[in-house]
């Protein structure tokens, strides 16, 4: 791998302020293949709509793996941890939602056909996205310039996403 440095550094808040925006600032770097391992996943009721009479679930949402990018810094990003997500479709979250929520997902869809490709047909059936922890892979990076209503990004709105998990590293 190329010798590569970080376009744009996480930022961290000024937490002497009156207000702090809070949330993650996601991290931009160049497109292309790392190393990386996932360290966390998450449910969201982003896009999720409510079931009527059932609040213990919701149809849809968003399931968000978590990756560190150049854990072993071969691509030449520096010992800074650069954490970046890649997200999948969810058929279904259940309650709580969040860090190792509860999900559902279609055999036919992006995570489904992940995990057929990792843990076989009758093994992934069940599993959840902690069993891609602590293993090495190559994950195909891209930039994000539009929003989710296809806008274009300013230059300092961009971010970078995991787009495929190519393989085991």
């Amino acid at each position: 791998m190329s010798k590569l440095s970080l376009v744009t550094p996480p930022n961290r808040p000024n937490t002497d302020t009156e207000a702090v925006l809070e949330g993650i600032d996601y991290p931009l770097i160049e497109p292309g293949q790392y190393e990386a391992y996932m360290v966390s996943y998450e449910t969201s009721t982003r896009f999720a709509k409510k079931v009527p009479g059932d609040s213990s679930h919701m149809k849809r949402g968003k399931i968000y793996a978590h990756f560190r990018i150049d854990p072993l810094n071969n691509a030449g990003l520096g010992n800074e941890k650069i954490v970046v997500f890649m997200s999948f479709n969810a058929k279904t979250i259940k309650k709580p939602y969040g860090r190792n929520g509860k999900f559902t997902a279609a055999r036919r869809s992006n995570y489904g056909k992940l995990m057929r490709r990792f843990f076989g047909t009758e093994e992934s059936t069940g599993v959840t996205p902690n069993a891609l922890k602590d293993k090495l892979f190559i994950v195909s990076v891209r930039t994000v310039e539009e929003d989710e209503k296809q806008r274009s990004l300013s230059k300092e709105e961009r971010y970078s996403v995991i787009d495929k998990i190519v393989d085991y590293a």
